[in-house]
């Protein structure tokens, strides 16, 4: 019987490390298209959330520009905010664009966008003594909100993804597809 285990513990390490073998050193390459990103970040949408007590966000209709040579992933969404602090219970609504970096989860093969900026922010209405504190609580906002729903997860049915989980060798976009290069 202890023969029987250590021929097959002897065949699976040799079939690993032929496996390693054959894929170390190759690269696989995901193209993703703007499209599926965006169709990615809409799941889940609209969502509610309230900050700080006073402010009530909601995101929804998530859009994607994928900019060529920039690195960078722009993303939008139109936004409404509705303020406690005052009687005045009015909605402000408008959009926010931010964009950001595709980070890579080697755990999960999932893709994040992180170090976000605003590029731009627009609520109609709002008042200008609102504007810094509500560009802050968009921004939390948005970092968890991107944080919480990956651009992009690697499939668990295709092999070569899996076996391509262990390094990002690099990120670009050429056209409207963002361009992920894998290996081990």
């Amino acid at each position: 019987m202890a023969r029987v285990i250590a021929v097959i513990a002897a065949a699976l390490l040799a079939l690993a490390v032929a496996a390693y073998l054959f894929y170390s050193g190759k690269e696989y390459t995901v193209k993703i298209p703007e499209a599926e990103i965006q169709q990615n970040l809409a799941k889940g949408l609209p969502v509610s959330k309230s900050y700080l007590t006073i402010f009530e966000l909601t995101l929804d209709n998530p859009r994607v520009d994928l900019v060529e040579d920039s690195g960078r992933i722009v993303a939008g969404m139109d936004v409404a905010l509705r303020i406690d602090a005052t009687d005045d219970k009015r909605v402000f609504r408008g959009s926010v664009d931010i964009s950001g970096l595709p980070h890579y989860v080697p755990a999960t093969g999932e893709f994040h966008l992180q170090d976000l900026k605003i590029d731009r922010l627009s609520l109609e209405g709002l008042p200008d003594k609102q504007t810094e504190r509500t560009r802050m609580v968009i921004e939390a906002a948005l970092k968890e909100y991107y944080r919480r729903h990956p651009i992009y997860t690697l499939k668990a049915t295709d092999i070569r993804q899996l076996a391509a989980r262990l390094t990002l060798r690099r990120v670009s976009v050429e056209g409207d597809d963002l361009i992920i290069v894998l290996g081990i």
